[in-house]
């Protein structure tokens, strides 16, 4: 189990550039809330409740449902994302965090959140999140 979760801390580190790029300079009109909402990853399940980002305050990604993961019902409600904070275009940075089996998150790196102008999906590394 501790693997999975090592794997998903390196999906969520890993950076696309080119999409890091497009975001960054990105021509769409983006605010920095935006990013607030319910967010859920293709692949597994994994949904996120992002909120709190504004002009000028940075939001948090709470765990809402773990999907395919398995993470156990403690790891519900534990903050997935820390200081989410809009850079420009349609670009945020955040601070990632991983869930371990002795129950709580640690820290894990930072991830770039790279949004699609049409604003109903965004990218952390080659992660899809769509809006819910």
């Amino acid at each position: 189990m501790k693997k999975l979760f090592l794997f998903l801390a390196v999906l969520c580190l890993a950076s696309c550039s080119e999409d890091a790029n497009d975001a960054h300079n990105s021509v769409a009109s983006f605010s920095p809330s935006d990013i607030n909402g319910t967010w859920k990853e293709t692949n597994s399940g994994l949904t996120i409740v992002i909120s709190g980002v504004s002009n000028n305050a940075m939001g948090i990604g709470k765990v809402t449902s773990s999907g395919s993961l398995g993470w156990p019902s403690a790891a519900i409600g534990g903050n997935y994302l820390t200081e989410v904070e809009y850079q420009n275009g349609g670009y945020w940075n955040a601070y990632s965090h991983t869930y371990y089996d002795s129950g709580n998150w640690y820290q894990s790196g930072v991830a770039g959140l790279a949004m699609e102008d049409n604003k109903s999906s965004f990218k952390i590394g080659t992660a899809v999140y769509v809006r819910q």
